[in-house]
């Protein structure tokens, strides 16, 4: 077996016992990449000759980094955050020869644990969307199926996971960024509590909902990359809530069938193990418009420059020009919302109540559609319409967790989503994993097919 196949935790035992080095760990990283990443294009500006010098370093020197968490695991950086001295493009023809000064605190932060760092991890432009394609670096696909979307906005750091090209990778998330790739990949992502990861400051003080976040193979791994960002403790005890709360729809939202029937399989399964299983529904009235409102505001404040800039795409056109059109009014009232729905959230769950939902509503879809514009039969007009599963779920604050339960009737990663109480997030790591211990982790995708695949036999994304 490569070192590239075993989840991040493994890799780390065995570099701590020194029974595999920095640079093997390294090389068997980029052998997979290379032999991956003609078809799924998931890692964008990479470095490996910087990578390999800083992998030798660690195998040639016991104390440097020696106690660091994360010593000679092998990472990247989504490209929305700065890394000083390496392109970062946004996805955007804008920030083509793009090159910062300064890194985002997470880069300095992951750096000091001792990871080796290749480059960056494919997104939307400006992370607009779940689906990763963008005229800089082009088209992420599934490693599954590569007809097939990888999901976004971290959606090359999730395909880049699932292949073994990376240890552990880097998202953040607004709508569902680490959760919906995640789901579609058949990983984990993982986003934290609003707040809980120290970041740049807000443009704004009343965008508080973006967040970094990590995801890897297992939750494990996600559990350890985590406790880095927080600079925390690593222990993490699989085990079960107090009361497992599920909704398949929200009570309104229209869920394809085969992720309807993943998510009651998993209630009855985990109702099988023992755990305290009921129906019940969030108390999110409203909230799609308080997310919409707030969702333009931050590209408003971010990008207003750009809003009839036609080298950037439409839908980011679409939210810049939203944002710029909302009143003081409409700002006020959305604010309030949030303040509302985070406090019905924090009466909904008991201290140990988690909420189950889908992920995303749709399995894996065409790398040719933009976005979906319909689902059971119901039309959508708007581009996020299809994510209300995660994006609700965003607005009160609390941390959700996608982890692989189920394959759609095509044989593409269904995942499920669990939710918790506010600043609750180890403990949602918990749940999360004793879960996985039912369930089991996500297989590997057949790398080997992948590797035989004819990038010119497959169809174009919305933009090549």
């Amino acid at each position: 077996m490569s070192p590239a196949d075993l989840t991040a935790t493994e890799q780390a035992s065995l570099l701590e016992g020194r029974r595999l080095s920095a640079r093997e760990l390294l090389d068997a990283s980029r052998k997979r990449a290379e032999a991956t990443e003609p078809v799924v294009n998931a890692l964008v500006t990479l470095d490996w000759e910087r990578a390999e010098s800083l992998a030798d370093a660690l195998d040639a020197d016991s104390g440097l980094a020696a106690d660091a968490p994360l010593r000679g695991l092998v990472t990247a950086h989504k490209d929305l955050i700065d890394t000083a001295g390496l392109r970062t493009t946004y996805g955007s023809p804008l920030f083509v020869d793009h090159v910062p000064t300064v890194s985002h605190p997470l880069v300095a932060v992951v750096a000091e644990a001792g990871s080796v760092s290749v480059g960056k991890t494919n997104t939307p432009e400006f992370g607009a969307g779940s689906h990763t394609f963008n005229p800089v670096h082009g088209l992420t696909r599934n490693p599954w199926d590569p007809t097939r979307s990888a999901g976004g906005s971290s959606g090359g750091a999730a395909a880049a996971l699932a292949c073994g090209s990376l240890s552990l990778a880097d998202g953040s998330d607004l709508g569902g960024s680490l959760r919906n790739p995640a789901s579609f990949c058949g990983i984990v992502g993982f986003r934290p509590s609003s707040g809980a990861i120290p970041g740049l400051p807000s443009p704004d003080d009343r965008l508080r909902m973006a967040t970094e976040g990590p995801m890897g193979r297992t939750v494990a791994d996600v559990a350890l990359f985590h406790a880095v960002m927080v600079a925390g403790s690593r222990a993490v005890v699989a085990r079960p809530p107090a009361r497992l709360l599920v909704t398949v729809d929200h009570g309104d939202l229209p869920v394809d069938p085969d992720v309807r029937r993943v998510v009651r399989s998993v209630a009855r399964e985990l109702s099988d193990a023992g755990w305290a299983v009921e129906e019940s529904r969030p108390p999110l009235e409203g909230v799609d418009e308080c997310f919409e409102t707030l969702r333009a505001l931050g590209y408003a404040v971010r990008y207003a420059t750009f809003d009839a800039d036609d080298r950037v795409k439409g839908t980011v056109r679409q939210e810049i020009a939203a944002g710029l059109a909302l009143d003081d009014e409409a700002l006020n009232r959305a604010v309030a919302e949030e303040h509302r729905l985070r406090t019905a959230w924090d009466a909904f769950l008991g201290p140990d109540d988690v909420l189950l939902t889908p992920t995303s509503q749709v399995p894996p879809f065409p790398v040719g559609d933009e976005w979906v514009r319909e689902v059971e039969g119901r039309s959508l007009g708007r581009y996020t319409d299809w994510m209300r599963s995660c994006s609700r779920l965003t607005v009160p604050g609390g941390p959700s967790i996608s982890i692989p339960a189920g394959w759609s009737a095509a044989g593409l990663p269904i995942g499920i989503q669990l939710s918790g109480p506010r600043n609750r997030d180890r403990r949602l790591l918990e749940v999360a994993a004793a879960a996985e211990e039912v369930l089991g982790a996500g297989p590997r995708p057949p790398l080997e097919t992948l590797a035989a695949c004819d990038p010119a036999s497959l169809p174009r994304g919305p933009i090549q």
